[in-house]
């Protein structure tokens, strides 16, 4: 009965949409094939511009900006997601949501939570990441939680086995192996490095 209330609410809100929902066995196999739709079921592949709603895929979903909640249980791929996006690859390019998979991978600006096994973040990453490893090649902002944490910068908290930072700008690890090339207490610690 939940579901199926926030199903309607999602129409009601996105009524603006070329078709409340597209049914979609491969990309070339669908019916009908809206630029934007509400709903989005989906068997092998599905490529939609726009999904303001749900985006429920077997195989792979390629959605260009999704408002809402995606699902893919190999690969999932969003230019813009807001919202939840959940596979067993996650590629995204702007995000401001959470992300769950074996392995997610962000080319842009992350605002949210990541979860899986490999965190990996080419822009920004404002949140918290839990993986066993979480890899970011720019600065975070916010706590990741991993066996290995990698960013560029930090303003926040990192707690792992191993513990790495180019440059800290304010915050604290906490590890086994804590590494910090500039402006640490010292290049490497155990148990805890930072600087505040």
């Amino acid at each position: 009965l939940l579901a199926v209330a926030a199903f309607v609410a999602v129409l009601a809100v996105n009524a603006a949409a070329e078709s409340p929902i597209k049914l979609s066995l491969f990309d070339s196999i669908a019916w009908p094939k809206p630029e934007k739709t509400n709903v989005v079921l989906g068997l092998i592949d599905n490529n939609t511009p726009e999904v303001a709603g749900v985006s429920l895929n077997f195989f792979s979903s390629r959605v260009e900006s999704l408002a809402g909640f995606s699902f893919g249980s190999l690969f999932v791929k969003s230019s813009e997601l807001r919202g939840v996006q959940f596979g067993l690859l996650n590629m995204s390019e702007d995000v401001q949501g959470w992300t769950s998979g074996l392995v997610n991978y962000n080319t842009g600006k992350f605002t949210g939570l990541e979860t899986g096994l490999v965190n990996w973040n080419m822009g920004k990453f404002t949140g918290v990441q839990f993986g066993l490893v979480n890899w970011d090649t720019d600065k975070v902002t916010g706590v990741q939680f991993g066996a290995f944490n990698r960013a560029e910068s930090l303003s926040g908290v990192q707690f792992g086995v191993v513990n790495y930072i180019e440059k800290i700008d304010t915050g604290l690890q906490i590890g086994l192996v804590n590494i910090i090339r500039h402006h640490g207490w010292l290049p490497v610690m155990i148990i805890a490095n930072g600087r505040f």
